[in-house]
């Protein structure tokens, strides 16, 4: 049975970025919708994230953007300097003029803690320690879903928004698996009085040098903390080799000292400032293009992560996560018999699939920026990121990836479906 109204309830499955902007979205759009969270609530995912325009476009429809401001650092440019310290490249994450709004970053706990604190304020409930094992029934008129305390629970509409290792995928993907694309970002966070920064040097940057390319990103409002780290080539572990090496952190702390002399100063010097207990890691990992972000039925739907993991090198992860979710919360709020969820979530899924792959266009090329000198001599032509590629923004050829309202897409693709209707 295809729905033809708006739901009346939704589940969301997962309490990240993605799944709490979608409750607060549909909760703006007089839609029901409960999130359950398999980890506990003082779950830490840890570490900081950059919005561009784009997300934060997303983040200002729902109120949380101005609740978050204070809380970030807002900033234009990540700059590309070399071991002299020369500014060679530039690449805009925002600009307030060209894209409407400034970049920012933001540490991910207070982000999520604000958007806890609006749901609780909404009264939309969130059950955590909720591990979905399996769904039960995929339609006609529902959807039923077990968890693993044997709790069953029916919604017109799931989300999954379960990340890279979606369970939600699995029940009608089995075959989609997460692919280790051969990397490791290493990071650390040192503070930013530790450094020996030249005068009038940009920052954020990417120092580019022969062992490869090196992040300064300030974080806190004040900008006094520097995230920093170096993605390296690794060969992938199974999850208990993951889980050994992110406790073994003087293993992580000697690979990030490797090369240290090959490093202007002002790396060094990030590198002498670095406190072991502090050292992590990220390992890059993608899903391959899936066919389908949609159940046979259309009421089970991937969005973020759990459809497209996106690699964190052009910091467009969790902001085309936001893109997703406004977009389709926007056009469940638009279901008829004129436009129903089958076609609409079609043209959602059309839209959102090409835009991901262009946005994965501009990471590889980015990815391939970041390679020692020696790997990127190999690489063919047009496979590094540069001003003659996909622009550094700087005039706003990036408003393809900054200016689009995703509530206005859906509206307009529900007047296209209207049109046919009755054509």
């Amino acid at each position: 049975m295809v729905l033809t109204a708006p739901p009346s309830e939704v589940a969301i499955i997962g309490a990240g970025l993605a799944g709490l902007t979608l409750a607060l979205a549909l909760h703006d759009l007089d839609i029901r919708a409960t999130v359950y969270e398999a980890r506990s609530e003082d779950f830490d995912q840890g570490g900081g994230v950059m919005l561009s325009p784009n997300a934060l476009r997303v983040l200002d429809s729902i109120g949380v953007y101005e609740r978050v401001l204070d809380k970030s650092l807002q900033f234009d440019v990540l700059a590309f300097k070399d071991g002299r310290g020369q500014t060679t490249d530039e690449y805009y994450f925002g600009s307030a003029k060209l894209y409407g709004y400034q970049a920012i970053r933001i540490m991910r706990k207070e982000l999520l803690d604000e958007m806890k604190a609006m749901l609780r304020e909404s009264h939309i409930p969130i059950y955590y320690d909720k591990r979905l094992v399996t769904i039960t029934s995929d339609g006609p008129y529902n959807v039923e879903f077990a968890f693993q305390n044997g709790h069953v629970a029916t919604a017109s509409l799931l989300i999954g928004a379960d990340g890279i290792h979606s369970t939600v995928r699995g029940t009608f993907l089995p075959h989609a698996k997460p692919t280790y694309a051969g990397f490791i970002g290493i990071n650390s966070v040192v503070q930013r009085s530790q450094l020996r920064i030249p005068d009038d040097y940009k920052l954020p940057a990417t120092v580019m040098a022969k062992p490869g390319a090196f992040l300064l990103v300030p974080q806190k409002p004040d900008g006094s903390e520097l995230f920093i780290g170096s993605q390296r080539r690794f060969a992938e572990l199974d999850p208990s080799g993951w889980e050994a090496l992110r406790k073994d952190k003087r293993k992580l702390y000697d690979m990030l000292q490797e090369n240290k002399a090959d490093w202007p100063d002002v790396v060094q010097s990030a590198l002498e400032a670095v406190p072991v207990d502090r050292m992590g890691f990220w390992a890059f990992y993608g899903i391959p293009p899936l066919a389908s972000w949609l159940s046979r039925s259309k009421r089970v739907i991937l969005v973020g992560d759990a459809a497209h993991a996106i690699p964190p090198t052009a910091g467009q992860g969790a902001n085309q996560a936001f893109e997703d979710v406004r977009a389709l919360a926007t056009l469940l709020s638009k279901l008829s018999p004129d436009v129903p969820l089958d076609k609409a979530a079609e043209k959602w899924q059309a839209y959102r699939q090409t835009r991901i792959k262009k946005v994965l266009d501009l990471t590889q090329q980015m990815n391939a920026k970041r390679l020692p000198e020696a790997e990127k001599a190999q690489l063919p032509p047009g496979a590094v990121w540069s001003d003659s590629s996909l622009t550094r923004g700087d005039g706003g050829e990036l408003r393809w990836l900054y200016n689009p309202d995703l509530a206005q897409e859906a509206e307009s693709w529900v007047q296209e479906l209207k049109q046919a209707a009755h054509s």
